[in-house]
């Protein structure tokens, strides 16, 4: 495709002094200076090198341009040329190094007119860009938009993708200078982009992301989703929700990446769920958790069994509560979900269950209120009819002092 592309630009190429290779970028240079003409002996050779460049016959071609060098009569615009022909015959055969030695020559010969010489040197510095040698393309282009009227927008992009190279290549305390450089000058290609292009936004938003601003960010993202739906604009976008504290439009897109199959790791799975329940639809975030923590694809480990537990409270849901918090305070390392757990039972009236649950909380130690959970524990031996566990459980209650005046009254 590339190939095919290069070749096709030497249409008319070789046809008259003022002929334009490439449409894009078009310029329309401020002087003009008057060149030497093609005799019609080698404009007909060019043709013929044109013929067989549209056929990708690659070795005829070379054969002709070198025997359209080798003549001792060529001016200064029919030697251009021919290595401007060798440029596109290098580029075709992606010999991008051989491709740079000949347009350098045919800018050096100085035959060419400024319209093609322009578009020259924008090749030469395209050239140098793909062949990772950014700093020298960001050279020949800074001279060249110092020429050029009216740049394309594809030109402003192409020096911003140079920067951000650079950037990527630079010590961390030189990146965001580089960054900011890349930003400056994709900007000015944002702002001409007549139809979106996916590369083009791609690169707003990453140059955003770079420099942590979350709003620009988002303005590109949220032009990328709904023109391109992927995956990595999807997760990128709830990442830019997140810093901005918008987590309903966080939800919005996390469940469309959910809905075409995008979220396969567990914590992308938590990070739903838990935007479900902070948006309170907690029924799903629920459901959600207990498929995926039943099939394995969400670790079983206590945050994500607390996680579960909250979401079936507050789908008020509780008896299905009841399993992951158990299953959460068993992975503490303190008591304090054991209590929640003898709470919940309590309120339930199970005031065995409640009461197993807070004395496993007592021994487990590390409570935040420890006299609350001794009271908790006297209620359920008092329900129970053991009044003399009940008596010493409240006796501990009061000796803390935000439950002294409640475990002394029980006592009474």
């Amino acid at each position: 495709m590339f190939q095919r592309a290069l070749a096709l630009a030497l249409i008319a190429l070789f046809v008259s002094a003022g002929a334009v290779a490439q449409k894009e970028p078009k310029r329309e240079p401020p002087r003009t200076k008057k060149v030497q003409a093609l005799s019609k002996r080698v404009a007909n050779q060019l043709n013929d090198v044109n013929e067989a460049m549209l056929e990708e016959d690659y070795a005829t071609a070379e054969k002709r341009l070198t025997a359209i060098l080798s003549s001792k009569k060529l001016n200064s615009h029919e030697e251009s040329m021919v290595h401007r022909g060798f440029g596109y015959l290098h580029s075709s055969r992606e010999q991008f190094q051989q491709a740079i030695t000949s347009f350098d020559r045919a800018l050096a010969t100085g035959g060419l007119p400024d319209s093609i010489a322009l578009n020259t040197q924008y090749l030469l510095g395209q050239l140098y860009m793909l062949t990772e040698r950014h700093e020298r393309g960001i050279q020949i282009l800074t001279d060249w938009f110092g020429k050029a009227e009216n740049p394309a927008a594809s030109a402003y992009i192409l020096m911003a993708n140079a920067h951000t190279q650079r950037a990527a290549a630079a010590p961390e305390t030189e990146e965001r200078k580089h960054y900011q450089e890349a930003w400056r000058w994709a900007k000015q290609g944002l702002d001409k982009m007549e139809t979106p292009r996916e590369p083009w936004l791609r690169l707003g938003s990453q140059l955003n992301l770079a420099l942590e601003d979350w709003k620009g960010a988002g303005h590109w993202l949220e032009q990328l989703v709904p023109l391109w739906p992927k995956e990595a604009y999807l997760k990128q976008l709830v990442a830019v929700y997140g810093q901005l504290e918008k987590p309903d439009k966080a939800l919005t897109i996390m469940e469309l990446a959910h809905l075409q199959n995008f979220l396969d790791e567990g914590r992308e799975l938590v990070r739903l769920s838990q935007l479900y329940l902070y948006n309170d639809v907690p029924y799903k975030a629920a459901v959600l958790m207990d498929e995926r923590m039943g099939d394995g694809t969400i670790e079983k480990d206590q945050k994500n069994y607390e996680l579960l537990a909250n979401a079936w409270m507050a789908s008020r849901e509780y008896d299905r509560a009841l399993a992951p918090l158990g299953q959460a305070a068993q992975r503490a390392d303190d008591g304090e979900l054991w209590v929640r757990l003898g709470r919940l039972h309590i309120d339930g009236e199970r005031w065995k269950e409640g009461g197993t649950a807070i004395r496993k909380g007592i021994n487990k130690g590390g409570l935040k209120n420890r006299g609350e959970a001794w009271l908790l524990l006297g209620i359920t031996q008092f329900q129970r009819d053991q009044l003399g566990p009940a008596r010493k459980s409240f006796v501990e209650a009061a000796k803390d002092p935000k439950t002294r005046s409640s475990g002394r009254q029980w006592v009474t």
